[in-house]
């Protein structure tokens, strides 16, 4: 059996890695501070919100691929809005 360290790392479960988009990662941080405050675990959340314990794990990790309807009910079962600003440029 082999214990490379490289092995490992390409083996890293998928929940755990993290987006690199600005926004995206904002959303999360802000998600996860939300969910911190009101005293919910990810699987509380994600029952309330009615979307999958995997879809709170992606949002709050600021990954590509969930829908925006399912990070506005996660956002809803918490009390967030969204509000969409201009970018300057």
């Amino acid at each position: 059996m082999k214990s490379d360290i490289s092995n490992f790392q390409s083996n890293a479960r998928k929940h755990a890695k993290r987006g690199d988009n600005g926004d995206l990662l904002a959303l999360a941080q802000a998600v996860r501070d939300a969910r911190a405050r009101a005293g919910l675990t990810q699987a509380q959340l994600a029952l309330v919100s009615g979307v999958s314990r995997d879809t709170v794990i992606a949002l709050e990790n600021g990954r590509h691929g969930v829908s925006l309807g399912h990070a506005l009910q996660v956002m809803n079962g918490l009390g967030l809005t969204l509000n969409p600003t201009p970018v300057k440029r």
